[in-house]
């Protein structure tokens, strides 16, 4: 796709099965103001963030998300994202949560990225990003997390 998002879902509400993705302009899939229940992601090749949600409440059951220029998962503005299992790699970061929103993924899988996961805030009318993941494996990586102090990461029940 050429546009700037390659797929843009704005107030949507209710089920997907899947999306598939391949070579993206710049972000790829970009979901706003929604409440949507997803099972599957598969999204490659982005020269920015390959999974960008803000404002709403995304239940996503698989992720994966390949060769991310910059964010493979990014949640930010007071979004909730509960996902069960995601797989990352050649990515920038692996999961950003940002501006007062929740983050919770049971499973994560990370391969070859610069950053495991982030948290923080960015814009003043938010407060901090929160992280928790429960069962995780990074690999290859230059850091596994970055946090600011308005925000907060738990990986396997321990406060980071």
């Amino acid at each position: 796709g050429l546009c700037e998002d390659v797929i843009n879902i704005v107030r949507g509400n209710g089920y997907l099965n899947k999306i598939i993705l391949n070579d993206a302009y710049a972000d790829g899939i970009d979901i706003d103001s929604s409440i949507l229940k997803i099972d599957l992601l598969d999204i490659k090749n982005t020269p920015n963030d390959c999974l960008d949600l803000s404002f709403g409440n995304y239940d996503i059951s698989r992720i994966t998300a390949n060769n991310c220029k910059d964010k493979a998962i990014s949640v930010g503005e007071k979004s909730i994202l509960n996902n069960y299992y995601s797989v990352i790699s050649n990515s920038k970061v692996g999961v950003a949560s940002k501006d007062s929103s929740i983050t919770k993924i049971e499973n994560l899988l990370a391969n070859n990225v610069q950053l495991c996961f982030e948290a923080y805030n960015k814009k003043q009318e938010f407060n901090g990003g929160f992280i928790e993941i429960f069962n995780m494996e990074c690999n290859d990586y230059n850091n596994e997390f970055e946090i600011d102090k308005f925000s907060k990461i738990i990986k396997k029940n321990e406060s980071l």
